[in-house]
């Protein structure tokens, strides 16, 4: 289009430095596109308006976390979590028992590392409750593990509990081996038995099958390729699995569960009239005790 947008003081229109804006540049630029393609959309269907609803199942946010932290995670597990053995697999699903040092273990967030972790983890949490869903609530991370697979090692398919209505479940990919590294996570072809799939995290939203996506369904599931300093954050009901991998070295993770506290407008929004004066009665009550 050409146009070219800066910003500056009414100082700089005199002599004075200007900065080009290129957002607002491409902003403008979309936005003559869109108008060409509305006007190009009403031609080719008679004069008729048509807009698509897209209808989501689910958001999933992808944080990268900088290595300096990572580091800092995979020292205080080598140093503390690990020589403390404090196993916290009795409530828990994974298959991680075919190495010596295969564990899920207990990650206590009341240390100087574990409450770090758990401030950034609940900014984190919140943040992705306004961004995802526009949910008037805060994140509040209430349990922390540590994953360590190896050869042979899974976590069947499963989700997680929370102690609120509403919760949040996630996982930090920590170590990576080199046989699961190699594998083309973009593209995976997992026919012949190729074991294009080994060591990713599988999740799984619903049951279609391919004949479904043929018919114009969407897609229910999908496998992910594990990366050093990759978080993923998801509703806690969301189904997953990590499947087995088969190679040397140790494929770390931290799983987490986040409890969603809403606040009062929030809660409100889902009351009926009645339920809200009987919500105001009981806080009047609890006063006046």
């Amino acid at each position: 289009m050409g146009v070219k947008i800066f910003d500056g003081t009414l100082d700089d229109l005199s002599g004075g430095v200007m900065k080009e804006n290129t957002d607002q540049e491409q902003a403008l630029e979309d936005a003559v596109a869109l108008k060409k393609e509305e006007e190009k959309h009403l031609e080719q269907n008679h004069g008729m308006r048509v807009a698509l609803r897209p209808i989501k199942a689910l958001n999933i946010m992808r944080v990268e976390v900088p290595d300096e932290i990572i580091d800092e995670l995979n020292t205080h597990i080598d140093t503390d979590i690990i020589p403390a053995n404090k196993s916290y697999a009795s409530g828990l699903v994974g298959q991680m028992k075919n190495d010596e040092k295969s564990a899920q273990l207990e990650f206590p967030m009341d240390d100087e590392v574990g409450s770090t972790l758990k401030t950034i983890l609940d900014q984190v949490g919140t943040t992705y409750l306004r961004s995802a869903y526009q949910r008037d609530a805060k994140a509040e991370v209430y349990n922390c593990w540590t994953n360590h697979a190896y050869a042979g090692d899974y976590n069947p398919f499963h989700d997680h509990g929370v102690k609120t209505m509403a919760g949040l479940s996630g996982f930090l990919w920590l170590k990576v081996p080199e046989c699961i590294k190699k594998l083309d996570g973009e593209n995976p072809n997992i026919n012949n038995a190729s074991g294009a799939v080994d060591g990713f995290t599988h999740l799984i939203w619903g049951t279609n099958t391919r004949k479904d996506l043929l018919q114009l369904k969407p897609q229910t599931e999908d496998y992910i390729k594990p990366e050093e300093g990759v978080m993923l954050i998801f509703p806690n009901w969301l189904k997953h699995q990590v499947l087995p991998f088969f190679g040397e070295g140790e494929r770390r993770s931290m799983a987490f569960n986040w409890n969603v506290n809403d606040s009062e407008r929030e809660m409100k929004k889902y009351m009926s009239d009645n339920e809200k004066e009987k919500y105001e009665q009981r806080k009047k009550d609890s006063v006046q005790v």
